[in-house]
């Protein structure tokens, strides 16, 4: 399994709910399936009603390597598959569905250019980079807002993630 696929993660979901009704749609990520569990479809309901159970077959596995997510899929028939990225704990912490390459390519504010190679590395230097493009280009403070809080919501490779996924990065 070495091709990667695109999947939009929310991190720290309680149940499958909270996958589904993410509010600025799901930060595509490359993802690799290292692992694949299938279940019958009522394991899988009661697995997508508490994301939190401590799950003995999550414990020590997901991560990330070279930028692309680790990640467990989850079969029923008749349901979506998931992809799970418990970063090492034994409870479901990262929780996507797969992105179709096309959702997956549409950044949501192309005409904002956000100069980020040979600058600052710094996570609070991307963000407030990010931040005075979008001003500059006149996209509305509550998306401002919303980009802020989502790009924060998760570790570096999210963030950048984030910031390409709205604006245009060089």
């Amino acid at each position: 399994m070495n091709s990667t696929i695109k999947v939009g993660f929310a991190r720290k979901p309680s149940c499958i709910g909270d996958v589904k009704e993410s509010s600025f749609g799901l930060d595509p990520l490359d993802t690799m399936v290292v692992e694949t569990k299938a279940m019958s479809a009522e394991e899988y309901d009661a697995f997508a009603q508490d994301f939190y159970a401590s799950r003995d077959w999550l414990d020590g596995k997901g991560g990330s390597r070279n930028g692309v997510m680790l990640a467990i899929e989850i079969t029923a028939p008749e349901r979506e598959p998931l992809y799970v990225n418990p970063e090492g704990h034994s409870y479901a912490r990262y929780v996507g569905i797969r992105v179709e390459a096309e959702q997956a390519s549409t950044t949501k504010y192309p005409n904002v250019h956000v100069q980020l190679t040979g600058k600052d590395g710094n996570a609070f230097f991307i963000l407030g980079r990010c931040q005075g493009a979008a001003r500059k280009a006149g996209v509305p403070n509550d998306q401002i807002k919303a980009f802020m809080n989502e790009a924060s919501a998760g570790d570096y490779d999210h963030l950048l993630a984030t910031c390409m996924r709205w604006f245009d990065c060089a």
